[in-house]
């Protein structure tokens, strides 16, 4: 009988009970295929109590139809959501695992001197934080450009007195910025984030840190002019 092969999981709420002959099961494939989601995301949910889970005696999960219409209905089904931290955490460490390698072998890369790089390294955490807070409806968008155009400016004088040319610090952040997009659409992907939700995120996303490397090029050609100017008056002098 199937009352004796099912036993609801400690994990999860306990429902009205009914006679397990005349309910329907599924499996966690049909399940997941009902509520629209992948069967990881809905491991995860079963786990957390936050959808009814039965086990066989075989351990296989199984889940009622009547349980899962309920979740479909009611206000309690799980939201996917992205996660600021869980985002900056994961670029990263992408830029850390995969990324730095292939950046360090860049010629651009030489020029930074040790003081740089642990300034760069900060500032690259900041910026990760910062503009991650796009995931949040409510944040003021004028503020966030304002402070990532701080953080691009002085990208760029940290650039200027290592010796990168324009072209060579547009190169480098350009590498610097990869882990970002490579983040989100892992992340998305992982937890089946809505893809109007992912696009909404990548674009303003893109906004905020085309307005970071414009500064940084401003501060560049800043740079670039007032050490010309120097030059000229040292030369005067002479």
């Amino acid at each position: 009988m199937r009352k004796t092969l099912l036993t609801q999981s400690t994990q999860t709420r306990n429902g009205p009970q009914s006679d397990p002959r005349t309910e329907r099961w599924l499996s966690i494939d049909e399940a997941a295929r009902l509520l629209g989601v992948g069967q990881s995301t809905l491991r995860r949910w079963s786990d957390a109590g936050l959808v009814p889970v039965y086990r066989t005696a075989g351990g296989h999960r199984r889940y009622r139809e009547a349980d899962l219409l309920a979740v479909l209905k009611s206000e309690t089904r799980p939201r996917r959501r992205l996660s600021r931290k869980a985002l900056t955490d994961l670029s990263y460490s992408l830029y850390q695992s995969q990324l730095l390698s292939q950046v360090t072998t860049r010629p651009w890369y030489a020029h930074y001197r040790p003081e740089h790089l642990a300034e760069l390294r900060t500032l690259g955490r900041q910026l990760l934080d910062l503009t991650f807070r796009i995931v949040n409806r409510a944040v003021d968008r004028a503020s966030l450009v304002r402070a990532g155009r701080a953080i691009g400016q002085r990208y760029g004088e940290v650039s200027a007195a290592a010796g990168l040319s324009p072209a060579e610090a547009v190169e480098a952040f350009l590498a610097f910025r990869v882990p970002t997009y490579v983040a989100i659409a892992q992340f998305a992907e992982r937890e089946e984030i809505p893809t109007r939700r992912v696009l909404r995120v990548l674009s303003e996303l893109t906004m905020v840190l085309d307005e970071v490397l414009l500064a940084t090029v401003q501060a560049l050609s800043s740079s670039a002019v007032s050490n010309e100017k120097i030059s000229q008056t040292g030369l005067q002098q002479q």
